[in-house]
């Protein structure tokens, strides 16, 4: 399982404030609204006035759980991580990858009012892609498997991950209508067939509406992660 984290462009390498963000087109979604971000002002002549998670990603390699006061419950060291910003076409664009290496199990105080009570997750140290390795123009539904409409972070499953990371080294993977690599199924079955509780089925299709994924999904993550942890 891979996570999808969707940032703000940043024209800095992600690693300071940006330089005049009202006169890069690329910074432009960073004043609309409902961003988790303390806005800039367009007449910023020199670096943005605003706060934001994406001027510290290449130095602090941390990033917070939304909405505040939530965790990344499903995070584990070793996960593997893709860092996009969203376009104004509405596409995306995959400009890092790198590794978790922690995760903090509850929000934490900061001192700093835009960051307090949010749990962060740590990553291995990186740098951006190259601009050359970058993949651009990706829809939500090639990205992490269905529209992305509300959230900072999606999960994906091991087969969407294969497939971002052949994209990554510039390769073009065949895909399927639902946008997935196409693959041998020989190894795959279908195994159960399981009565659930109105509860339990309540519960999944709230998840899979938060994250924009199927409840199928959820399962099968959850089945991976139960046996992950009976391993040894």
């Amino acid at each position: 399982m891979g996570l999808v984290i969707r940032c703000m462009y940043n024209n800095n390498d992600w690693k300071d404030a940006c330089f005049k963000p009202g006169e890069d087109p690329k910074c432009e979604l960073c004043f609309y609204p409902l961003v988790q971000i303390r806005p800039p002002n367009r007449d910023d002549k020199e670096k943005c006035s605003g706060e934001c998670w994406e001027r510290y990603i290449c130095t602090k390699f941390r990033w917070g759980c939304t909405p505040q006061g939530n965790t990344f419950a499903r995070a584990y060291v070793g996960m593997k991580v893709f860092f996009v910003f969203k376009q104004l076409s509405g596409n995306y664009t995959i400009w890092g990858t790198t590794k978790v290496v922690s995760i903090d199990r509850e929000p934490v105080r900061t001192g700093k009012d835009f960051e307090d009570n949010f749990a962060f997750i740590h990553f291995e140290p990186f740098k951006p892609l190259p601009k050359e390795n970058w993949v651009e123009g990706l829809s939500a539904k090639e990205l992490v498997g269905k529209e992305w409409l509300q959230g900072r972070f999606r999960y994906i499953d091991e087969e969407k991950e294969r497939y971002l990371e052949r994209l990554i080294r510039g390769e073009t993977p065949e895909m399927t209508q639902g946008s997935t690599i196409m693959t041998s199924l020989s190894d795959s079955m279908t195994v159960l067939n399981i009565p659930m509780t109105v509860h339990i089925n309540k519960r999944l299709d709230e998840i899979a509406q938060q994250e924009g994924r199927g409840k199928d999904e959820i399962i099968r993550e959850a089945v991976a992660e139960w046996l992950k942890g009976r391993e040894g």
